[in-house]
């Protein structure tokens, strides 16, 4: 009954399918995961959402809850396959240089008129080249800029 609810969720979602999962990584629970899942979803699908252990938990717990069938041992497996496989990515660094006012708020956590000091002085004084020249600019907090450096790329 629960890998019958799993595979019905996946499907639903379309994560993966017989013939795509043949691609999905290998490693322990592959193939747990391809007896349980293989029937209804893409490995493309389920490897692009990328969730921590408890995005999965919960995926694999509605999945049961709509009739996936399957033991406990195979579950155990197939969550530890997926979050070890498909967990969640790390942010990717912003460049200094090509973002967007938008994106120098949500990354950067910079206010409106912060973005738009370093939107200017990018215009005025050409690319970034360091952290140091960043933290230059006036009106901007050079504490954010330093609590957030490893996000930022040049």
């Amino acid at each position: 009954m629960r890998t019958t609810v799993f595979i019905l969720a996946l499907a639903s979602f379309g994560f993966l399918s017989t013939s795509a999962l043949a691609d999905l990584p290998p490693g322990k629970g592959h193939d747990e995961t391809v007896k349980v899942c293989g029937k209804c979803h893409s490995a493309e699908q389920a490897a692009s959402l990328h969730q921590s252990r408890t995005g999965w938990e919960e995926t694999i717990a509605k999945m049961v809850s709509m009739g996936s069938e399957g033991t406990d041992d195979e579950y155990e497996s197939i969550m530890n396959y997926l979050v070890a496989n498909f967990g969640p990515e790390k942010p990717k660094p912003i460049s200094v240089n090509k973002a967007t006012p938008v994106e120098l708020e949500a990354v950067l956590g910079l206010t409106k008129a912060e973005s738009a000091a370093v939107i200017a002085y990018r215009t005025e004084k050409g690319d970034f080249k360091t952290i140091e020249d960043l933290k230059a600019v006036p009106g901007v907090d050079a504490k954010k800029i330093e609590a957030r450096k490893a996000r930022l790329a040049f």
